[in-house]
């Protein structure tokens, strides 16, 4: 279904990510879906209960470097949007707008105001970020970054501990 997102601004959008949220089936389980295992949570605003979103959680089953970790806001119309998403180093990426091109490294893309007026992904804009390496430190930045509850996660191990473990100095 296409839905009309033309209205919301760069601060309604910033608002949707940061508006506090809870997970409603913290015990979601992986389902395998062709080439990758997904799990999806079901998510509300604190605030507002009649306010739907849902973050997802993809990684490839045969490369775990290949993931995506999710916030999607669901509309009443039907529509859904994706507010932010992180994915892994597995790939570059090019900003159409800005002309630009990352490197095959960790980043999050960032819905905007910009994009959606211009008839791209509303989310097609992407940053390097680096406050994961795995799916589940991607997890951890999605749930911290967007303000959600009622999910345990961790953060990756620092890059720098895991070299000093390596060399075993």
């Amino acid at each position: 279904m296409d839905v009309d997102f033309s209205h919301l601004t760069d601060a309604d959008l910033d608002r949707l990510r940061r508006e506090p949220k809870k997970v409603e089936n913290p015990s979601a389980r992986w389902a395998t879906k062709g080439g990758h295992r997904e799990k999806n949570y079901q998510v509300r605003a604190i605030d507002d209960e009649t306010a739907k979103y849902r973050v997802f959680v993809r990684v490839s089953v045969s490369n775990p470097a290949v993931f995506s970790v999710g916030l999607v806001r669901l509309f009443h119309s039907g529509g859904a949007l994706v507010l932010v998403r992180y994915n892994g180093a597995y790939h570059p990426h090019r900003n159409v707008i800005e002309r630009n091109k990352l490197p095959a490294a960790t980043h999050r893309h960032i819905a905007t105001e910009r994009y959606i007026r211009a008839g791209y992904d509303p989310d097609g804009f992407a940053e390097l970020f680096e406050g994961y390496t795995t799916v589940d430190g991607a997890l951890h930045c999605l749930v911290r970054d967007t303000l959600i509850s009622g999910l345990s996660t961790s953060p990756d191990a620092p890059q720098q501990l895991e070299l000093t473990l390596l060399r075993g100095t």
